[in-house]
């Protein structure tokens, strides 16, 4: 108790004491001037330190906020010096030739302290040799990259994503009619699909003289005009497949001149009346373009194309006297080609281009095609197969496929070749009737006057000079000619606005648009039919109403509609063969919606 009431009297005196010594120091509100100098200087002396105490206070905050200001510095710099230590660790192994085993493991770099001297030169290691500096790690990484580009060259990749509702309305078979008797055409139900197209690839240069490319697509093998992926077959995984694979050699030599080998873009100007977007050739292809300074004359080139279709075994036949029929043994063994050439030059002033081409495509060969479907390992042909009525069932009429090994048809003794589904025409044998030698003839008017809506004017004529007479049946069983004219087609295409599915990136704005219109009309023999646009409704004897408009929601991201209005102008059964009257022929409508994704 006593030791309590010692600690509150020591308390209370020492509160007494600071309080009288605060009264001693601060001047009361209505306190009078300083009598004296050594009053008025120790007035002036107590004021002083007050705002020296808040300028203090104010530095101090200063200071903090440059730590944290340097502290985040620091922590960004660590950051960064931690990410070029992992790429010198990874450019190093690269350079050795050295695979991590699961870790990699970052040796520490030795810094100098406080010293300026010391961070250029970097301190001893622990094992006792000197440790390398960062700027001499950084120098072989370089070097090491460079290497690594000798052998590879520089790489871009590149791709595409399309997703696509497609509908189709009016379609018919050309089986007789059950209601109308004597005629051939039934309706068939609608048809709505959902597809999808992905496309992934990457190129790159080497040197100066050679450059190269590698293409991914989805698709199915057999179809070469077209990289679609119906979504169907209850959620299966979709083939993704080699679409392109080349090299590009164009010597320094020589400016101007390429040699294109192995599996490529179609090398020449053309459009799909005669030859489809999606289809990447395989073979050789070479090229020289001069360009032209000061002049109306851009550019001039020459374009030529070795590409084989179809490589067939030796095969051996015998006659019916027993000797080997050496014409028959060619026929069965013949390969399938397509050689071509062409010309284009451009023609332009400041706001109008004029681009013409002329190209000739010999297929040797086509007269031995016998016309069928590949899928896979498989041929199939399609099959008329008429089910006779049964008790209380009636006769039926059914259209299906026959499938025959590929192998009998494309190697040995038995080749018979074979070509893509068609529509040209075929003689009584089953073989194609034309031999196809295709002139093709291209004008197009670029007007860009307005940046954001170019016109666009394109006529395209081509003919085939080796349409031959189709080989038909008479009455007695006798061969019977009919005269072939129809080797002839035209496309005829307008366009206002950019082309925002082929035109550079950089060069579409948010809201851009397209609208164009196009007329086709390809007779019987005019084309080969296996190669020319998917979309058209039927590759040959027939007449297409195009239209097509798109949308840019972003540079990178197209909506388009495209509505084909696809009409066959010598009736259900085509050319050389007779349609009976009042048969059913309606127009096919084929409607698409795309939003196209690019990279």
């Amino acid at each position: 108790m006593r030791q309590l009431i010692l600690r509150a009297g020591a308390l209370a005196a020492l509160f007494a004491f600071n309080a009288a010594g605060a009264r001693a120091q601060t001047a009361p509100a209505d306190a009078k001037e300083p009598s004296s100098p050594a009053a008025a200087r120790e007035t002036e002396k107590t004021s002083g330190s007050l705002f020296a105490l808040e300028e203090f206070e104010r530095q101090l905050r200063a200071q903090r906020e440059e730590i944290e200001q340097l502290r985040a510095a620091v922590r960004e710099q660590s950051r960064l010096i931690n990410d070029l230590r992992s790429r010198v660790e990874s450019a190093e192994q690269l350079a050795t030739g050295a695979r991590p085993a699961g870790v990699a493991v970052v040796r520490e770099a030795a810094y100098g302290g406080a010293d300026a001297s010391a961070n250029s030169a970097p301190q001893a290691a622990a094992g006792g040799k000197p440790a390398e500096g960062l700027e001499a790690r950084v120098a072989r990484a370089e070097k090491a990259t460079e290497a690594v580009s000798r052998q590879l060259g520089g790489m871009t990749f590149f791709g595409d994503l399309r997703f696509r509702y497609e509908a189709f309305y009016g379609q018919e078979n050309v089986l007789a009619n059950p209601e109308h008797p004597g005629t051939v055409g039934n309706p068939l139900t609608t048809r709505q699909r959902m597809r999808m197209r992905a496309r992934f690839g990457v190129r790159g240069r080497v040197g100066d003289e050679f450059d190269w490319g590698v293409r991914l697509a989805t698709g199915s093998y057999p179809d070469v005009i077209s990289t679609n992926q119906t979504l169907t077959d209850f959620f299966t995984r979709k083939p993704f497949m080699l679409d392109q694979a080349y090299i590009n050699y164009h010597p320094k030599a020589l400016p101007g001149f390429q040699v294109q080998a192995g599996k490529f873009n179609t090398p020449w100007t053309r459009t799909e009346l005669t030859w489809d977007n999606d289809i990447t050739v395989e073979g050789l292809s070479e090229s020289y373009t001069r360009a032209f300074k000061k002049s109306a004359f851009k550019n001039f080139s020459l374009v030529a194309w070795e590409l084989p279709m179809l490589e067939r075994n030796s095969a051996f036949v015998l006659g019916s006297d027993g000797h080997v029929d050496l014409f028959a043994s060619g026929r069965a063994g013949r390969d399938l080609e397509l050689y071509g050439a062409q010309a284009r030059t451009e023609i332009a002033s400041k706001h109008v281009s004029l681009k013409l081409s002329a190209a000739d495509l010999y297929f040797s060969g086509t007269q031995f095609i016998t016309p069928a479907q590949v899928f896979a390992t498989s041929i199939q042909f399609p099959v008329t197969v008429v089910i006779p009525a049964s008790g209380t069932s009636p006769a039926r009429t059914v259209t299906t496929q026959v499938s025959v090994p590929r192998d009998i048809l494309v190697t040995g003794n038995g080749n018979l070749g074979l070509s893509l589904a068609n529509t040209n025409a075929v003689n009584r044998d089953g073989r194609l009737s034309s031999g196809y030698n295709l002139v093709d003839l291209i004008a197009r008017a670029d007007i860009t006057r307005s940046q954001k809506w170019p016109v666009m004017l394109l006529f395209n004529f081509v003919t085939n000079t080796q349409a031959h007479d189709v080989v038909t049946a008479g009455p007695t069983g006798a061969d019977v000619l009919l005269p072939n004219d129809q080797g002839q087609g035209y496309w005829a295409e307008f366009q206002v606005g950019k082309d925002l599915l082929s035109a550079p990136v950089e060069k579409i704005s948010r809201g851009d648009s397209f609208f164009n219109y196009t007329f086709i009309r390809a007779e019987k023999d005019a084309i080969l039919s296996p190669f020319n646009g998917s979309d058209l409704g039927q590759s040959t004897d027939m007449r297409v109403h195009r239209f097509f408009a798109g949308f840019a929601l972003d540079p990178r991201v197209t909506l388009t509609f495209t509505g084909f209005f696809t009409q066959r102008p010598t009736g259900l059964l085509g050319a050389f063969n007779q349609t009976p009257p009042g048969s059913l022929n309606r127009t096919l409508t084929r409607l698409q919606f795309d939003t196209v994704l690019r990279f």
